[in-house]
């Protein structure tokens, strides 16, 4: 059923029987993903963020558009117009970045190559001595920011107001940041920007230099340029075999330094993590093999499934004190705005950059991962408190299973009974509003057992579920409700 759907996201019957004949000519098995993957280059949806993006241009230049009955499902044909069109609009807006910031060179890439990434060097704004009148507004930025620093911690502010002053706040600290830092000379004249399409929008990486340019300013200028290839006899050349060696004994003397000094190594092994997980995507350093990576999960019914545990960690991260956290710095000064937050700020930010890497999972086995057993208990010692089973899970549910776990589970026999007559459709609405509220007309067990029933192996140990209170009514195997069903 994947895979069919998988086919039927493009509204073209001509271009599913292509991909289908070409995906089958080995008599393999198809999968919904390698059905998508291929489907991606037969168009792009309108709906999809690169489709939105380019729709204008790519109509005006009659790009055909094969139509669907839901307008959003509708697919921009022509893939390499779109890539054309996309390749120019981020052009644009490299050349845009370019000129106003003064650089030497603007590009564009489609997809944040990080091996192509790595061939660049890149440059940072240092510090300027502000004129007389860029220091009269860094004075009044200053005494601006303590004002809304006050205001914004006031507990009785309103989402929005404070929303507005947070941004007042990054606003007024870039407008500061700039007068006071600016790039060389020297580096506008080699630096460039290049545009990449990453998160749904335009992303600027800015101060790049190309590897030509950093061998050429690697040059000095009154260096032993011979004019030959041979190298220079007096130079000291050390054999590949040594080097290696050198390079392992420096860092058994820097592993040795960190060692005794283990605040500043736990500040820079928290920042690695936490910039990982919340960073742009380039690793801030490969000096040290501490790695953290964001979990994207995937799920057949993301929009549907209850979303308290998505509203805790939005909030959570709404609360995290990212003001070291900008592109624009070179990782050096974000890890020194890094050091310089409090004990309580850093901990928050890698409790979110660690929660950011939980794989799916269910309840751990004690004997296999006694560690993660035990943590799990407990910090969430009842699942309850950030998921609550609701339709999308209920749907999922045969019709029999809801009854059973309505008088079997629950102590809801009686109105298992009842709704044994009913469509699937109206138990699932009856569970539904059951989780999301419990009746008034609840025992004191039947509430418990609703406040804490889960899939068994969801939950973790923290709550069993023989200790909730007895249930009374408990149907046998042959009751109603089993025959009903």
């Amino acid at each position: 059923l994947d895979t069919m759907k998988a086919f039927a996201e493009h509204p073209s019957q001509e271009v599913q029987k292509e991909v289908y004949e070409a995906l089958t000519k080995e008599d393999s098995y198809l999968q919904a993903y390698t059905v998508r993957q291929a489907l991606q280059s037969r168009g792009v949806q309108v709906s999809d963020d690169i489709g939105a993006f380019v729709r204008e241009d790519y109509e005006a230049r009659g790009g055909a558009i094969a139509a669907d009955l839901l307008e959003e499902h509708s697919v921009l044909e022509d893939a390499a117009l779109v890539e054309t069109i996309l390749l120019e609009k981020l052009g644009a807006a490299a050349e845009e970045a370019r000129a106003k910031m003064g650089f030497a060179w603007a590009d564009a890439m489609i997809r944040y190559d990080y091996a192509a990434m790595a061939e660049y060097g890149r440059v940072y704004p240092g510090p300027v001595e502000p004129d007389e009148a860029a220091q009269k507004r860094v004075d009044e930025i200053t005494a601006e920011l303590e004002k809304l620093q006050l205001e914004m911690e006031d507990e009785g502010l309103e989402d929005d107001a404070y929303t507005a002053l947070y941004e007042r706040v990054d606003a007024l600290e870039d407008e500061a940041r700039d007068l006071q830092e600016a790039y060389s000379t020297e580096d506008l004249a080699r630096a460039g920007v290049i545009a990449s399409w990453s998160g749904g929008q335009v992303t600027l990486h800015v101060g790049l230099v190309r590897s030509e340019d950093k061998q050429e300013a690697s040059r000095s200028p009154s260096g032993n340029q011979t004019g030959k290839d041979e190298p220079d006899p007096s130079e000291i050349t050390y054999p590949a075999s040594l080097a290696e060696d050198l390079k392992t004994e420096r860092a058994m003397a820097l592993g040795a330094a960190m060692a005794l000094q283990p605040e500043a190594t736990l500040d820079l092994t928290f920042f690695k993590l936490v910039s990982d997980v919340l960073g742009s995507g380039m690793n801030v350093t490969q000096a040290i093999k501490v790695e953290a990576r964001k979990e994207y999960r995937s799920h057949a019914k993301m929009d549907e499934i209850d979303g308290t545990s998505l509203e805790q960690v939005a909030a959570a991260h709404d609360a995290l004190d990212l003001s070291w956290l900008d592109d624009t710095r070179s990782p050096a000064d974000q890890f020194a705005a890094f050091r310089a937050l409090e004990a309580g700020k850093k901990a928050a930010l890698v409790a979110y950059a660690t929660a950011s890497t939980t794989q799916s999972c269910f309840a751990r086995d004690r004997q296999r991962d006694s560690l993660m057993h035990d943590f799990e208990i407990e910090i969430m010692p009842d699942i309850r408190a950030h998921w609550t089973p609701n339709a999308a899970l209920f749907n999922r549910f045969k019709k029999a299973w809801l009854l059973k776990i309505l008088g079997e589970d629950l102590g809801l026999s009686q109105e298992a009974v009842t709704l044994a007559s009913s469509s699937k459709k109206e138990i699932v609405a009856f569970c539904d509003k059951l989780f999301a509220e419990p009746f008034a007309t609840l025992t004191d067990a039947q509430r418990a057992a609703v406040a804490t029933w889960c899939p068994p192996m969801m939950q973790t140990a923290g709550v069993a579920f023989d200790e909730v209170a007895p249930i009374a009514e408990t149907p046998e195997p042959d009751s109603d409700i089993a025959e009903a069903a």
